[in-house]
């Protein structure tokens, strides 16, 4: 596979890709239209956060995937990539221990006045009694976002003898209490904590998140610090916080936009302001390097999926193996409505029901889109949104009771007034299995050429079928065959080794007591 790496990353990343037989490019430093130009040779992209992938980047590549050696992913475009069917990866934990670390530096320089004094002695100055500042033992630290930055941030301020509270909706109160931190709601913090610092995502919903209506509960003592993300803390609002000491002091490690294209709010003497140093130290950069080398490797290699930013939930390891019989499920009900499908239901029911199973749907979607779109890949990553914009109504359907089986996945189709549906599960020392068609039992696995007969329970049809497929050297590997009631309506399904030529199909439905005939391929 082909790679270009866009960003500085450590050399030991580059030979985790050459090791494998990869080809790598690393070309830093280029422009947008320099990308668009070279980007369709490449399978895959790593980035950290110089380069900018926007959507003509993206939709001029036929890549498979974009690493970004660190957290954040806003210098890619997620909407494009989503669309073009590109998986978005992020390095996570490479920079951990740098961030949270830079979050206690920065609050040691906030309360011991380190930069103000620094400043004021290589003026060659000295005024001790100017700097008087506050220890860090006894106070109160505030987290907002208490994932992996802002718990290793909590164990370091409990060393330093700190009282640590957090908001986080996403975190359970078992995991705070194995942390020793006390979960509150977002507006009790800002009244309570001494120290707040910020470690959460950007999102639309983070955005602004710390404005003036935030800053006005916070304490008149209190600092503030985010090392997360510039936008989630309103620059504008702190600036008048601060002008008018209304909170002690802020430090700042992300801005909105970077460098700030105005700077009043870094000059301010209660501020410490560094320019992103978050991942900024040769470990960091080793690491996140490494992770995503590793996952991009192993992407491409097994299509193993790990630290995913764009696939429609999260990748439950429970519900990989279903993933496989989803895509089958859809990709064969496809085969058997033969028309223009106006919406797709995708029902999990038993177990794994409890589970996000957006991303079984998603699979189905791509499975059922297989066959009929010839222009692009699809994949789980843009599956949905192919399917919105074909107008194809999809519903994901979740059900805890499972009658005849512990897990069952069922789609059904609706195309042009009629419906067709396929279901399968995974059957103990077997694997997975088809074990519905239409409502009839069958059992069969879910690959290979398969014919599937329609036809009426009549004495000497499987026989005839059995004839004419001889006489036209297609070969029978297994047969289901299952009915309604004695003769009534029936259904078989063979498996045959090779595909059947298409006059073959037309002569199985002359055929006296044959309804349809359909082959699918899986």
């Amino acid at each position: 596979m082909k790679i270009l790496v866009a960003d500085e990353i450590s050399e030991k990343g580059i030979s985790i890709l050459k090791s494998s037989k990869h080809e790598v490019d690393v070309l830093p430093g280029l422009k947008e239209d320099e990308l668009v130009k070279i980007i369709g040779k490449y399978d895959a992209l790593i980035v950290r956060s110089a380069a900018k992938i926007t959507r003509k980047i993206i939709m001029a590549s036929r890549l498979k995937v974009i690493g970004r050696a660190g957290v954040g992913v806003d210098n890619i475009d997620l909407e494009a990539a989503t669309e073009k069917g590109v998986l978005v990866m992020n390095a996570p934990s490479g920079n951990i221990t740098s961030t949270a670390e830079l979050a206690v530096a920065l609050m040691f320089a906030l309360l011991r006045n380190v930069s103000q004094a620094d400043r004021l002695m290589k003026g060659q100055k000295w005024d001790k009694k100017k700097f008087t500042g506050r220890q860090l033992a006894g106070k109160t630290l505030g987290i907002i976002g208490l994932g992996k930055v802002g718990a290793e941030v909590a164990k370091r301020a409990l060393a330093l003898g700190m009282v640590v509270i957090a908001h986080d909706p996403l975190v359970s109160p078992e995991l705070a209490t194995k942390l020793h931190v006390r979960l509150v709601g977002l507006d009790a913090l800002l009244c309570e904590a001494d120290i707040i610092t910020i470690h959460t995502t950007l999102t639309p919903q983070t955005k602004g998140m710390i404005g003036k209506e935030q800053i006005a509960k916070m304490k008149k003592s209190a600092y503030l610090i985010n090392t997360a993300r510039g936008g989630i803390v309103d620059e504008g609002a702190l600036f008048e916080a601060l002008n008018e000491k209304r909170i002690a002091g802020a430090a700042l490690d992300v801005f909105t936009k970077e460098p700030p294209e105005d700077w009043k709010l870094v000059i301010l003497d209660s501020m410490v302001a560094t320019p992103h140093l978050g991942a900024s130290t040769k470990e960091a950069q080793e690491e996140v390097g490494s992770e995503i080398a590793e996952q991009i490797d192993v992407y491409l290699s097994q299509g193993i999926v790990k630290n995913a930013m764009n696939l429609p939930a999260k990748l439950d390891p429970t519900l990989i193996p279903y993933m496989d019989l989803c895509n089958k499920l859809g990709m064969m009900g496809a085969q058997l409505a033969k028309k223009n499908v106006g919406s797709i239901e995708v029902k999990v029911s038993g177990e794994i029901a409890q589970k996000d199973t957006k991303i079984l749907a998603a699979s189905a979607v791509a499975g059922m889109l297989a066959p009929m779109v010839a222009d692009k890949e699809v994949n789980i990553i843009n599956a949905l949104s192919l399917a919105k914009e074909r107008g194809i109504n999809v519903v994901s359907v979740a059900s805890e009771e499972s009658v005849k089986f512990k897990d069952l996945i069922e789609v059904k189709l609706s195309y042009d007034g009629s419906e067709c549906s396929v279901a399968g599960t995974q059957i103990p020392d077997k694997g997975m299995r088809i074990v519905l068609v239409n409502g009839h039992s069958v059992e069969f696995e879910p690959k290979g050429t398969f014919l599937f007969i329609e036809h009426f329970d009549r004495p000497g049809v499987i026989g005839e079928v059995g004839t004419l497929l001889g006489k036209n050297n297609i070969n029978i590997a297994h047969m289901d065959v299952a009915r309604d009631k004695p003769r009534g309506d029936a259904v078989m399904i063979l498996s045959i080794d090779d595909v059947a030529p298409g006059e073959v199909i037309e002569k199985l439905k002359c055929e006296k007591n044959v309804k349809e005939a359909t082959q699918i391929v899986l």
